[in-house]
């Protein structure tokens, strides 16, 4: 029997790129997409000794056209076996001040081209009867919890939809298994592009912790993956509270932006 082959987009960084490690040491052939082929070949050469084969590279911006269209295509030859769509984007600057292109293009990359990509990999794999996708969403998406940034709103439209396709009769009804990984806040360089400061070390989660937690929901069945007890308990919390609670205790990075100007 051949090695499972997975797709994992955002592969030269953070998540994307322990997802690669670890899902290298299980054996399986490796689609690696990112923007930059430069750090793909990097990672492509770190992981060489981790396979027993060579990793693929796809060099691709998902923010545009003739990205998503390349990983269309590859996905489209209908032998990829998971799907990781795993490819996102955070800015510092708040939403109301940031150009609009900028917040336009933070919603393709994290949520339609995520929508886009898994739904193609969803169609091929019903046909084989076998797969999995792993959307990476956020514990942001949960909630209006992250305001004045469309970061939260991307990941909800990942997490909702994620959902409405899991639990639909047609998914169910097969082999094929989705699941939305709903992190708190991860420890890699991410955080420094999106203006995040650093959790507390009651609060970040390591990238090999995450995604062996990942690894072993998916398996379950699970839907939503929220690894960590505490921010599994949050995640309860937030989905039972009321929007306007949310509203008032979130994060605006507007202000945080301001104090730290003040300061």
């Amino acid at each position: 029997m051949s090695s499972p082959t997975a797709l994992i987009t955002g592969a030269s960084s953070g998540i994307g790129r322990e997802f690669a490690r670890q899902l290298a040491v299980r054996g399986y052939r490796l689609v690696l997409v990112a923007r930059s082929e430069v750090k793909l070949e990097e990672t492509a050469a770190e992981l060489s000794d981790m396979s027993f084969s060579q990793a693929e590279i796809l060099a691709a911006d998902l923010g545009t056209k003739t990205g998503r269209a390349a990983v269309l295509s590859r996905l489209r030859q209908g032998d990829i076996d998971l799907l990781v769509n795993n490819a996102g984007i955070g800015y510092a600057m708040p939403a109301s001040r940031n150009p609009v292109e900028d917040e336009m293009y933070l919603l393709e990359v994290n949520g339609l081209a995520k929508v886009e990509l898994s739904l193609t990999a969803l169609q091929m794999m019903l046909k084989r009867d076998r797969g999995a996708i792993i959307n990476v969403s956020s514990i942001a998406g949960m909630a209006p919890a992250w305001l004045d940034s469309s970061y939260g709103p991307s990941k909800s439209l990942v997490l909702s939809h994620t959902e409405a396709m899991a639990y639909s009769r047609a998914v169910r009804a097969s082999n094929v298994r989705m699941m939305a990984l709903c992190p708190g806040d991860v420890r890699t360089e991410f955080n420094a592009s999106a203006g995040i400061r650093d959790a507390t070390s009651f609060g970040w989660i390591a990238p090999d912790f995450l995604v062996r937690t990942a690894l072993a929901d998916l398996r379950k069945g699970k839907v939503v993956s929220v690894p960590r007890r505490w921010y599994a308990f949050l995640a309860c919390l937030i989905r039972l509270m009321p929007n306007r609670a949310s509203k008032l205790y979130g994060y605006d990075l507007g202000k945080e932006r301001e104090r730290g100007a003040a300061a």
